[in-house]
């Protein structure tokens, strides 16, 4: 075989075990899984005993030393050779391996390979082989040991990645809490938790010169002493926190017991044993306030740098909370001032039965209560940040708003008091209100406008109900007046014109023409009389139960001679589980023969009259409903005034009537009409009425 064909061979049979090395590496999730996976195959490849992976890091040494095939007792004579060779090792590429023979007795030795990443040697792979000569060739140790090399690197990086998050977290979790809460007890628990946690310690402390300075007081305590420290002072002179304090340096002690600075008894006191600690100075500028202690790394392991360095940040954090501690009384003290205004304040306004929304500056509205969800129909999370204050007004009706909070008309500029207008619903429903408002200034310019609104809906119709009452009362009393003066005079005149045009025999002259005219006209007027009568005598209802499907039917077969007449048609549709009701029931007649006569009148040519009964939880209805040309929008608020009317010759007194004598039953009167389309009149009865 030629050199050339024997180099090819070579590369041929170590190309077979690096590739699977780099499979088993690829597959790893961490250290510990790269070292369960490769060193078995690493004890097959070079014939070995027993294989070992020493690293340096992460610390401890010996919780990343990983070992297969190697006996127990063997274990820690390899461990101590492996902590000898580290320090001494060089760090340059060719280094030879180190040969160590595990035992004078035995023919095994331990073969020891440099792991390095660039300048930084990171640990050893070790092998155990009988003999020298059966170690691998030069080249192939060289790439074993360099592929583990990069893939323990990229391990490590990942942990000390890892590592630096969770320290910030730990960091920014200790500046959260302290910028939370002003209680410092509550501060330092929180820290000395986070702290121990961190670094995996048992326990941690916070030391504070007492009032007199001469001594340190345990004012927070995390772990197993903390009933019995907390509040223990001793000398600020003495124990290793005392050197700290006076040397103004953070320390790492790992034998404290050994330690002559060492200060035994607030062990005996507590019963807990100091075994490591790290100290690091509080001081909040150039004031000494104390010392953070954190105990006893987990597992027994020592401190590491890196727990120093972490400890120091939270520290920093610590000794201005610390500093500041009256400062966070006061604030505290404050902060639950203005919590206990913020939340009268907030419940006031929620609460309000008034509406309140604030906007600022540049309209974007920021606080919409209740009681203006209940006014406009918006909940506050559609509104708030999302919509302009204007929208809530009809077009331009924000700007006259503006104009007058600006103006002196209503309170002085920047003030409205009582100025009625109207805003504008979710739904596009022009809704009155009563509006009073402030503008809120900070460094002389608008921060906020704040405006209280009230619904005048319920006013008006109160006010409206008020004066139609007036209104009845005072026709009421002038219908009876007009009745009893003008119905005498009537009837004489009447009968004398039916005496005369019954004398004249019914001839076909001028003068017997104008006496059917006058007593047509007398007719009218007597039945005018009579309604006017009728609404003036309004008596109290005498209820009694009715069925009111077969008041409606009555009413139909009354009806059926005039509605042929008139070209109509009827339909009825009647609920059949329909309940009885307490009511009069001649005033009730009087009522739906009112608004079905309406009706039949409202269609000149000719329709369909529909009545229907119904009911729902707590009240009963009847519904009238024409085909004819409906009543005009500007009407629709005028038609149960007295004496107002559509018709050329109605009275006007009909629906008036009959809104009376549904309302003396605790009843409601509902009328929907539109143009060209018809009218419904829906009469609702409540089932409870007495």
């Amino acid at each position: 075989m030629s050199d050339r064909e024997s180099r090819d061979h070579s590369a041929a049979e170590e190309a077979a075990p690096l590739l699977e090395l780099t499979e088993l590496a690829v597959q790893a999730e961490d250290l510990e899984g790269l070292a369960r996976r490769a060193l078995p195959g690493l004890m097959r490849v070079m014939g070995a005993t027993a294989v070992i992976l020493s690293l340096e890091e992460p610390k401890p040494p010996f919780h990343s030393l990983f070992q297969e095939g190697i006996q127990a007792g063997t274990l820690p004579l390899i461990k101590r050779i492996c902590t000898e060779q580290f320090q001494q090792v060089p760090i340059q590429d060719d280094a030879l391996p180190i040969i160590v023979s595990l035992s004078p007795k035995e023919s095994a030795h331990l073969f020891l390979f440099s792991l390095r990443r660039q300048t930084k040697n990171l640990g050893f792979l070790g092998v155990v082989l009988s003999a020298p000569e059966k170690l691998p060739r030069q080249s192939l140790m060289r790439q074993i040991t360099g592929l583990l090399a990069y893939f323990i690197g990229q391990f490590l990086d990942r942990l000390a990645y890892d590592q630096k998050i969770a320290h910030l977290n730990t960091y920014l979790a200790v500046s959260s809490k302290i910028a939370q809460s002003f209680n410092l007890r509550e501060v330092i628990e929180a820290v000395l938790y986070s702290s121990k946690e961190a670094v995996a310690a048992e326990a941690a402390s916070v030391l504070l010169l007492d009032s007199e300075k001469k001594n340190f007081r345990f004012y927070g305590v995390e772990g197993p002493a903390k009933p019995v420290l907390l509040d223990v002072t001793f000398p600020v002179d003495q124990g290793l926190a005392g050197y700290v304090f006076q040397t103004q340096k953070s320390a790492i002690f790992n034998e404290v017991q050994q330690h002559p600075r060492f200060y035994g008894k607030v062990d005996s006191v507590s019963g807990f044993q100091t075994k490591n600690l790290v100290a690091i100075p509080l001081a909040a500028g150039d004031e000494k306030i104390g010392v953070l202690e954190v105990l006893n790394k987990a597992g027994g392991e020592p401190f590491y740098e890196e727990d120093r360095l972490l400890l120091e940040s939270i520290a920093e954090e610590i000794a201005f909370a610390i500093r500041n501690a009256n400062t966070c009384e006061e604030k505290q003290t404050l902060s639950a001032e203005i919590r206990r205004m913020l939340e009268f304040q907030t419940k006031l306004i929620q609460t309000s039965n008034d509406g309140i929304i604030a906007n600022d500056q540049h309209g974007n509205i920021v606080i919409f209560n209740e009681g203006a969800e209940r006014v406009l129909g918006y909940r506050p999370d559609e509104v708030i940040g999302k919509i302009k204050v204007t929208q809530l007004y009809p077009s331009g009706v924000a700007q006259e708003v503006r104009a007058k909070i600006d103006g002196p008309e209503y309170g002085g500029p920047g003030r409205l008091i009582h100025y009625e207008t109207v805003g504008l619903s979710k739904t596009g429903e022009q809704i009155p209100v009563e509006l009073s408002a402030s503008l809120i200034l900070g460094n002389d310019r608008e921060v906020t406008a704040v405006g209280f609104f009230r619904d005048l809906r319920e006013r008006r119709q109160l006010q409206e109900k008020l004066l139609q009452s007036e209104r009845l009362a005072a026709l009421g009393q002038m219908a009876a007046h007009i009745s009893h003066e003008v119905k005498n005079p009537l009837v004489v005149i009447g009968g004398i014109a039916r005496q005369v045009l019954k004398a004249q025999g019914g001839g076909p002259s001028k003068s017997v023409e104008k006496l059917r005219i006058i007593v047509e006209e007398i007719r009218r007027l007597e039945e005018f009389l009579a309604e006017v009568g009728s609404f003036a005598k309004l008596s109290e209802p005498r209820k009694c139960p009715i069925d009111l499907n077969s008041l409606i039917r009555e009413m139909c077969l009354k009806l059926e001679a005039t509605l042929q007449e008139s070209r109509i048609k009827l339909a009825v549709n009647l609920d059949p589980n329909l309940p009885q009701v307490q009511f009069d029931p001649l005033l009730l007649r009087q009522v739906l023969l009112n608004i079905a006569k309406n009706g039949i009148e409202a269609m000149p040519v000719g329709g369909t009259l529909t009545l229907a009964s119904g009911r729902d939880s707590h009240r009963v209805s009847v519904r009238i409903s024409d085909s004819g040309e409906g009543i005009h929008p500007d009407s629709m608020d005028k038609i149960f005034r007295p004496f107002y009317s559509t018709k050329p010759k109605g009275s006007g007194l009909g629906l008036a009537i009959s809104q009376a004598i549904v309302t003396a039953h605790q009843g409601e009167i509902r009328v929907e009409s539109e143009l060209h389309r018809g009218t419904g009149v829906t009469v609702f009865l409540q089932l409870e009425s007495t």
